[in-house]
């Protein structure tokens, strides 16, 4: 037993020197994730988003989108039509193409993942691709959409592509958490 408590003291004090990470919690949207170390958070209103917080860390990056789920946009249990209806919501409202959908599952609820191009223009007017990663996931009357992208010169450079900083939001992607509304007796 005293050994027991030994082990267990300098596992405990192992542990104190490793930084905790904090979880950012939106409580009025109901949803959570942990950064990476380091990044910062921030989190605004835009016309497009009822609130996007967004983590980055120099050119890497991520953002979660809450926005009002149009009315005909996940409407079935069809993995087949919500797939099609992503890849014509993202073509016609978000100006990709080339978009691949798959539907995958987070945190045990249903979610689609489309991955796509789309061309940006500058300041300057230059254009450079995009590679979007998009995560669609339905709530009731909102959409949550979890973006990451990299930018390239060309088609092919970013078929080649991956953001130096992958690792780094997948795994922080994968801590996205949708809590649950409190009950009445709260």
């Amino acid at each position: 037993m005293r050994l027991f408590a030994l082990l267990l003291a300098a596992a405990l004090l192992c542990g104190c020197n490793e930084p905790t990470l904090t979880r950012y919690v939106d409580k009025r949207y109901l949803f959570s994730f942990v950064p990476p170390r380091g990044w910062r958070v921030t989190a605004e209103q835009t016309p497009s988003c009822l609130t996007s917080v967004s983590a980055g860390n120099g050119a890497c990056g991520f953002y979660v989108c809450v926005s009002e789920r149009p009315e005909d946009f996940l409407p079935t249990t069809s993995d087949f039509a919500n797939c099609e209806l992503v890849k014509d919501y993202v073509a016609e409202k978000l100006k990709g193409y080339g978009v691949q959908c798959k539907p995958s599952l987070l945190q045990g609820r249903r979610t689609y993942d489309a991955i796509y191009l789309r061309n940006v223009a500058d300041a300057a007017g230059a254009v450079r691709f995009q590679l979007v990663r998009q995560t669609f996931l339905a709530r009731g009357r909102l959409l949550y959409t979890i973006t990451s992208y990299v930018f390239g010169h060309s088609e092919a450079e970013l078929k080649a592509a991956t953001s130096p900083c992958d690792d780094d939001i997948l795994r922080s992607e994968g801590t996205f958490f949708l809590h649950q509304p409190p009950t009445r007796n709260d």
